[in-house]
């Protein structure tokens, strides 16, 4: 992280350095994030440095296109993210949004920071790691002979969600989690999807029951 140049820099500024190595330090909240192909997210972070030393510079980059002894690329720059990042930074947090969420983009997110020191720079690594999923409704039989619709993603999306059915394009009413049980035939014929409640526009491909 640090290491020593022929410039001259003051014993007390050395001092900070080598023995604020522990106050180095990059926390990410959480370290797994999921989301919705479509949507947006944040990537969010805490950070901390010696005192002393003041950060002028920040950037957020993909930990496996680091190649050892190269400065990371910035995600901002690469021409998969143009238009869809933005950074937020105050004295002590950090956050990264993605909008219009691809697949392409789960990755692990690294935080990395730089003083006014030359060497004086951390990454908090290994980062966060976001997940990047659809909706898929899954049709299975029950020992009972009823039908069960699943509302299925490939991780575990957040803040424990409400999900929407909708059949023929219309919601089915009082039906709220990931799972639906069809047990008449005629009456409930039709085509089902599923959503995710504040996303309905990413709802999932319909299947006919």
């Amino acid at each position: 992280m640090f290491s020593q140049s022929s410039v001259n820099i003051p014993a007390a500024l050395i001092l900070i350095l080598l023995a604020g190595k522990l106050d180095w330090a990059v926390i990410y909240t959480p370290g797994r994030v999921c989301a919705l192909k479509g949507s947006s997210v944040d990537l969010s972070c805490s950070y901390k440095h010696p005192e002393g030393l003041t950060v002028t510079k920040s950037l957020w980059f993909i930990e496996s296109q680091w190649k050892f002894g190269a400065e990371p690329e910035d995600v901002r720059e690469s021409d998969q993210y143009e238009g869809r990042v933005q950074y937020s930074r105050t004295l002590n947090s950090c956050r990264m949004t993605i909008t219009d969420l691809r697949e392409s983009d789960a990755h692990t997110y690294s935080f990395r920071f730089y003083t006014d020191h030359p060497d004086g720079r951390y990454s908090g690594r290994p980062g966060v790691t976001l997940s990047v999923t659809d909706l898929k409704v899954t049709v299975s039989d029950t020992d009972g002979g009823v039908k069960k619709l699943t509302c299925s993603s490939t991780c575990t999306l957040p803040n424990n969600p409400t999900y929407i059915w909708y059949r023929n394009g219309q919601p089915v009413s009082d039906q709220n989690r990931n799972e639906l049980e069809l047990r008449d035939r005629t009456v409930d014929a039709g085509s089902y999807s599923c959503a995710v409640k504040g996303y309905e526009e990413l709802g999932s491909p319909a299947v006919c029951k």
